[in-house]
């Protein structure tokens, strides 16, 4: 009787619970169990590439410390879906208010660049439309501010693609027409962001559930963290959102997804709407209670 192979191998609801413990323990992402065919899609790729025949060997090696394996579980379960300019109303928001205001904040009293972090960046669309943003909106008024761009991800993988600054039409097709023909270059079907764009982003790994990484990023003025909070349960949303806080400078901004709201994580933001953008300032005398 020939053996299943790795295509052929289904998910049994054990092993389920398993591979599901291990992505939460190691990237804080949850998987309910109405998700389980979600989990299956997206680690049955993994079996093949490694010549495993069914999820409970792939289990065993990773429960045996097969680090290596574990990072590219990681990068094989994070959602990665973005474009540029992605939430157009968030930044209208940006270049109408809230950079002008954290510019004047900085002027008047704060040393040091300006902060902007896009979390979960994915391939670095939105850190890349930051910087677009600052290089044409802002810099031409205010040419003597300094800035510092930071992408994070967990995803070791698509930080690469986002060092290589490459994107596919459907990416930038929020982009402005002037912004695209001034920003990138065409590459056959690629564009490719320019040289001095990339130049003023820097892409790290960093997980948002993990504590000693979250204390690398303090006194940002600014955090782009849309649709990332929906992924997680609300033990580790809770986490993760007392990090983003501790990470802003009071008066910081923090924007999240439109479906994310923040009401009941009993963190001391203060909502501020601009037309059709929710974002989230941290109060200049606010501090981190035992609560947050």
């Amino acid at each position: 009787m020939t053996k299943p192979t790795a295509a052929e191998a289904s998910l049994s609801r054990q092993t389920f619970n398993r591979l599901r413990d291990l992505v939460r323990e190691h990237a804080g992402i949850d998987f309910p169990d109405e998700k389980q065919y979600l989990l299956e899609s997206r680690v049955k790729p993994r079996l093949m590439a490694q010549e495993v025949p069914d999820f409970e060997t792939y289990a065993d090696r990773l429960e045996q410390g097969d680090t290596r394996e574990i990072a590219r579980l990681v990068n094989a379960v994070t959602i990665n879906e973005t474009a540029f300019f992605r939430h157009p109303s968030q930044f209208e928001a940006l270049e109408d208010t809230i950079l002008p205001e954290l510019v004047r904040l900085h002027q008047q009293e704060r040393s040091g660049p300006m902060r902007l972090w896009s979390a979960a960046c994915s391939a670095g669309d939105e850190a890349y439309s930051l910087a677009i943003l600052i290089r044409e909106a802002i810099e031409p008024r205010h040419p003597r501010m300094d800035y510092e761009i930071v992408g994070t991800d967990i995803d070791t993988a698509v930080l690469e693609e986002a060092r290589a600054g490459r994107y596919r039409k459907r990416s930038v097709r929020n982009v402005p027409p002037a912004y695209l023909r001034d920003y990138f270059d065409r590459s056959g079907e690629a564009f490719v962001v320019d040289p001095a764009i990339r130049d003023m982003v820097e892409f790290r790994p960093l997980n948002l559930t993990d504590a000693q990484d979250m204390r690398r990023m303090r006194n940002v003025d600014l955090i782009m963290c849309a649709n990332v909070l929906i992924y997680f349960n609300e033990t580790s949303k809770k986490d993760v959102l007392r990090g983003l806080y501790r990470s802003l400078r009071p008066g910081g901004y923090l924007f999240v997804g439109g479906s994310e709201a923040l009401g009941e994580l009993d963190v001391p933001l203060e909502p501020v709407r601009h037309e059709g953008a929710l974002a989230y300032r941290r109060p200049t005398n606010g501090s981190v209670s035992s609560r947050a």
